[in-house]
Parts: structure tokens; C-alpha cells; sequence
């Protein structure tokens, strides 16, 4: 699994998402699986969408990680890694997966 550990960058035309607590830019980054929703960042562009894997009752990350798949997503950044079939799923559909230890609101990266 290739975790990217340090601050890159991103494209300004590369879909970014980060899963989070509430639809705002002051937002507390949440857990992959279980925020109820994902900041979609494209250049200056945020939209919030509901996390479909956030009321799973099993299989909340992999629910997560299709919903990015879908969405054209092409890297997350998250505060801690997600679980491994999430991460493997996000993997294998060529996701780049960032951890920024220590992340805790949405305004940090934007």
C-alpha cells in the first residue's frame, strides 16, 4: 500500500477529497469510513457531498472508497490511514492517499 506521509502539492485541475464532520471550510476532518461527508476540493471549487459509507453498519470504508472511485476523485488526504480494504480499493483504482498527521480542520489544506 503506497501512503504518501509528507505534503504534496496537488494539481490545481486534481479532485482532492477529505472526508469531514460538516459542509464548511472550517469543518473537522474526519474519519474516512465514517464522516458523514467528503470535501470534494477541485482548483478554488469546494463541494461537499454526503459520505454513502458513513451509516454503514459494516463495510463503511469500502463504501467510502467506490463513492471516491466514482467520483473521479483522484487523491484523499486523510489524518490517519484508512482501513486496509479501503485503502486497497483506493489503491488499485490508482488513488493517491496522503496522511497529514495531526490534521484536524479543512481550512489547514485549503
Amino acid at each position: 500500500m503506497e501512503e504518501i506521509t509528507f505534503l504534496e502539492i496537488w494539481r490545481e485541475d486534481m479532485r482532492v477529497a477529505v472526508p469531514v464532520m460538516e459542509q464548511n471550510k472550517n469543518a473537522n476532518v474526519g474519519e474516512f469510513g465514517r464522516a458523514p461527508f467528503f470535501a470534494i476540493i477541485e482548483g478554488k471549487n469546494i463541494n461537499f457531498v454526503k459520505n454513502p459509507g458513513s451509516e454503514a453498519s459494516s463495510g463503511a470504508g469500502v463504501k467510502a472508497s467506490q463513492f471516491i472511485i466514482n467520483a473521479g476523485v483522484e487523491k484523499v488526504i486523510l489524518k490517519k490511514p484508512a482501513g486496509p480494504h479501503a485503502s486497497s480499493a483506493l489503491e488499485q483504482a490508482g488513488i493517491k492517499i496522503e496522511i497529514r498527521k495531526g490534521l484536524k480542520m479543512l481550512n489547514e489544506i485549503l
